[in-house]
């Protein structure tokens, strides 16, 4: 099952798979369950443990602490919480335009 969250008009809530309909995502970037990044041109299916970033508008976070925000969260939402953090670190605000999904494929134990 795939865990999400969403950052929307400037709150985080539970995300769907609708959230990113009808959006065209400024980066999507790929996250395998090691860490390793790499930014795609289209929504991956996500494997076990793999995670996923997309957003639109202004999102001021590096590639590096996409990866770093991902290896060390404990789920979904405090992974998008980290990086919200250092977004908002460097300019102060949440644009209205910024909307950003992550999502995590859950590990089956």
């Amino acid at each position: 099952m795939t865990d999400r969250y969403c950052l929307e008009y400037g709150r985080l809530r539970e995300g769907v798979e609708e959230d990113t309909a009808g959006q065209e995502p400024a980066a999507i970037f790929h996250l395998a369950a090691d860490g390793a990044l790499r930014e795609v041109s289209q929504r991956p299916p996500l494997q076990e443990g793999e995670g996923a970033l997309l957003y639109a508008g202004d999102f001021y976070v590096e590639p590096l602490e996409i990866q770093i925000e991902f290896l060390k969260a404990a789920n979904v939402r405090k992974w998008l919480e980290g990086l919200v953090l250092r977004h908002v670190d460097r300019v102060r605000q949440i644009g209205e335009d910024l909307r950003v999904l992550a999502e995590i494929e859950e590990v089956d134990v």
